[in-house]
């Protein structure tokens, strides 16, 4: 199914029927307007063609820009980092490693060979991850700096320096901007932006030292638009987003090391335990439902390749990355399409608020 829609913008396939259409051999091109006009008039063949024409230079024309896009991720540099990992001897850091996105991120780097130090405020690792030779739990409150610093030091002396980072941690909270609780506000704020200054403190100078590492920033789509009831929540991600960008120019400017790569990862919903009780409603909005088995495999593909990417998960909302960019009639034409989909799952999303 997902080749039947990727086909028309694909070159590849554009391209071949184009050819044959057009300028392949004589026998080739014969055979194929005589096939093609068991089901076609004249005119309506010409008119093929031309849409043929027209999608083969959109087609050329997005691979171009993902190929300039990715290579700008990895601060225009050609070649893969994968070359300088040595898997089995790596160590990866992933916070909010117990459940979600990080507990399926760890044990996918585990199964890789790599060796995963698993950061969580529960006292121990969930039964399914014991037993794993590579994944190594640290109890640990990310919102807190010296615990933080402390947990990095004890890692680096009892397994070495990490080369890995995945800043997954995250809370949400449902609540309209006038009622949110001043608690929720620094708890949202705390976990999900203000805890990666403490990890990225903590693990990317060794990265700096030696030339290499990967950071991975679970960002997700409310970093480009807010809807209601969520507007504290997206503040966090868009800031998440900013810091991303900031980090892969600091890094190369201020320390001189463009060898650091940095990811970014855009879900959208995904069936993990922050959506359970509300699942319903989203489903009735009919909004957007990741497997999170998808997203948790993005990331360590993405790892592995030794380069740096922004990761859209979602292809029905992946045009919505942009919207900031749109001219403001157009983007708020869009957002007021949808304002039915939010109000069903705010409706759900208020169940579970903090």
């Amino acid at each position: 199914m997902d080749i039947i829609k990727s086909a028309p913008l694909s070159p590849a396939f554009t391209g071949a029927l184009l050819y044959s259409l057009t300028k392949a051999p004589d026998q080739v091109k014969q055979h194929a307007l005589q096939h093609l006009g068991k089901y076609l008039s004249p005119k309506n063949i010409t008119r093929t063609i031309t849409a043929l024409k027209w999608l083969f230079a959109l087609g050329l024309t997005r691979n171009v820009h993902v190929f300039l896009s990715n290579l700008a991720q990895n601060n225009f540099r050609f070649r893969s980092e994968r070359r300088n990992y040595d898997w089995p001897n790596e160590i990866a850091v992933v916070t909010g490693s117990s459940s979600g996105f990080g507990a399926l991120i760890s044990k996918g780097l585990a199964d890789k060979g790599i060796n995963v130090m698993c950061l969580d405020l529960a006292e121990e690792m969930p039964d399914d991850m014991k037993g794993n030779a590579k994944l190594h739990y640290y109890q640990c409150d990310v919102t807190n700096r010296e615990t933080v610093l402390s947990v990095g030091e004890q890692i680096k002396r009892e397994h070495g320096e990490a080369s890995i980072l995945i800043n997954n941690a995250g809370v949400a909270y449902n609540h309209h901007t006038l009622d949110v609780s001043e608690k929720a506000i620094h708890r949202l704020f705390d976990v999900n932006i203000i805890s990666h200054y403490w990890t990225l403190q903590a693990f990317l100078p060794d990265m700096i030292k030696n030339r290499k590492g990967h950071v991975v920033s679970l960002a997700s789509m409310a970093s480009f638009l807010s809807p209601p009831g969520l507007i504290p929540y997206c503040n966090t991600k868009a800031a998440v987003l900013s810091l991303h960008d900031g980090l892969q120019q600091e890094t190369r400017v201020a320390y001189k090391c463009p060898e650091i790569k940095f990811t970014s990862v855009h879900p959208t919903y995904a069936a993990t335990a922050m959506t359970a009780s509300w699942r319903k409603e989203l489903a009735d909005a009919k909004a957007t439902m990741l497997d999170p088995t998808d997203v948790a495999n993005a990331v360590v593909k993405q790892v592995l390749s030794g380069k740096g990417a922004q990761l859209i998960m979602g292809a029905e909302t992946s045009f919505l990355a942009g919207i900031r960019g749109w001219p403001h009639w157009l983007a708020q034409t869009i957002i007021h399409a949808t304002d039915g989909q939010a109000n069903m799952a705010q409706k759900g999303a208020e169940r579970t608020g903090g």
